[in-house]
């Protein structure tokens, strides 16, 4: 047998072995044929070392191909866009240990090691853009009033949530929750996230003339739903952003870190990283960005990191930290929009 056989026959037992444990190694759900096929193309191109820029990572299409190829319900009334009116009460036989669905909303978490960190990973797919929700602590935008990620994310009847970019401490940004604007400032040195009306996520990196202009083409295509100023950009429109030398809160040094990350249409990923333990260092922005990229995102930002990175699920913390949860002014969170039992 010569060599070029011998590789092509290790490389067809290799994607043969990927097939079939393809169901175990990507979140539970239906696997479409065309998301399987996506799958053992790019794990084939891998093993015979082509570099193919059509062919997405393995790892990319193993976190992504379920919720691209798969909807909840096709008819779904959409919540309220109010910052103070809650999500839908979900269904409480519907969580699993690792996840949550019903007819509205796809929720499976994961856990990974990466970075000689431990990192946590809330997959999430939505019917409507209005189960994309944020929530504050107090008892209205803009109070000094604090709560823990997991509290808020329960008031709210949140499925899952992450901390937000605790707007009250920063001084510039398009500050917008729920449709209520409290802040509409361009920032020389931070970027801006905006989500609009389609729950679709639009980057606008730092720089008061790009903001300017972004933000007015934004306007005249689109209504911004949710605002957030804290950064920076990791991913926009696929591509991984190379991290400022000196943006602000420690981009170089491994921290604990959260952020948010749009892989598709209604398709997200909320990322926790512990850090500062002996168990779990934390990473720099640069690794968060890749990790971003690993998971398949197409828009991905950093939001308030340190000991405020929590990711909650079902009321509780599920990044597991060491250190006590910190309380915050705000939330990320992804609610039901299911009429109930």
């Amino acid at each position: 047998m010569t060599m070029r056989k011998a590789f092509v026959s290790t490389a067809s037992v290799l994607v043969v072995l990927m097939a079939v444990s393809l169901t175990f190694l990507i979140p539970s759900g239906a696997v479409t044929e065309e998301a399987q096929q996506r799958y053992l193309d790019a794990a084939y191109a891998q093993e015979e070392g082509r570099e193919e820029a059509s062919l997405p990572k393995p790892d990319a299409v193993l976190a992504s191909a379920v919720f691209s190829d798969i909807l909840p319900a096709a008819t779904v009334d959409a919540l309220p866009i109010d910052l103070f009116a809650p999500g839908n009460t979900p269904i409480a036989a519907n969580y699993t240990e690792n996840g949550y669905r019903d007819d509205t909303i796809i929720v499976e978490l994961e856990q990974k090691r990466m970075y000689d960190s431990d990192v946590f990973i809330a997959y999430v797919k939505i019917a409507t853009p209005s189960q994309l929700r944020t929530a504050v602590a107090g008892q209205k935008i803009g109070s000094s009033s604090t709560n823990h990620t997991s509290t808020i994310c329960q008031n709210y009847n949140g499925i899952v949530a992450i901390n937000g970019d605790y707007f009250t401490k920063t001084k510039a940004g398009y500050i917008v929750r729920m449709g209520e604007t409290y802040r509409e400032k361009t920032s020389q040195n931070m970027d801006l996230l905006l989500i609009d009306e389609l729950g679709d996520f639009h980057i606008y990196l730092h720089g008061h003339d790009v903001q300017e202009n972004g933000v007015a083409s934004f306007l005249s295509e689109h209504e911004i739903v949710n605002g957030f100023f804290f950064g920076p950009a990791l991913v926009v429109d696929g591509e991984v952003q190379e991290i400022p030398e000196n943006y602000q809160f420690d981009p170089h040094q491994k921290n604990p870190r959260a952020g948010i990350a749009q892989l598709g249409t209604l398709t997200y990923a909320l990322v926790a990283v512990n850090g500062r333990t002996d168990q779990s260092a934390g990473v720099t922005l640069a690794e968060f960005a890749d990790i971003m990229n690993q998971i398949g995102a197409k828009q991905a930002y950093n939001l308030d990191g340190g000991n405020s990175a929590t990711l909650a699920f079902n009321g509780e913390v599920y990044n597991d930290k060491p250190q006590a949860e910190r309380a915050v002014t705000d939330i990320i969170y992804f609610a039901s929009a299911t009429a109930g039992e």
